[in-house]
């Protein structure tokens, strides 16, 4: 697992989380530059799956194998599940259920570094 591609996927969720924040405290709604950045956070974890994957089918495991590739695949479905969520739904509170999911996917991208931390050790 590479701590470069984390540290940047956990920047743009972070980046995205704070952008919700400022939308519902000023009570606007999703606009597209939001989208376009949880566009690219979607591809970033689409790219920590594949990487992940490669790495796995390399040789390269952590204890607990499984359990991290299920993190990197589940990862996939919360921010695209939170986007749904918000505009089926076009209130404040919608918005921050995309702050929920940009805040989701760097617990499961630390979580995922921690077990990658067994390898080799």
């Amino acid at each position: 697992m590479r701590n470069d591609l984390s540290a940047i996927l956990i920047g743009a969720c972070l980046l995205g989380a704070a952008w919700t924040v400022v939308l519902a405290a000023r009570n606007r709604r999703v606009g597209n530059g939001l989208l376009i950045e949880l566009a690219v956070v979607e591809v970033l974890v689409v790219i920590q799956l594949l990487v992940a994957v490669i790495e796995v089918a390399a040789g390269d495991r952590p204890n607990s194998t499984l359990t991290f590739l299920a993190y990197a695949a589940g990862a996939l479905f919360i921010v695209p599940a939170g986007v749904f969520w918000s505009q089926a739904e076009k209130s404040r509170s919608s918005t921050l259920v995309i702050t929920i999911a940009t805040l989701a996917v760097p617990v499961m991208t630390a979580r995922m570094l921690q077990m990658w931390s067994t390898v080799g050790g």
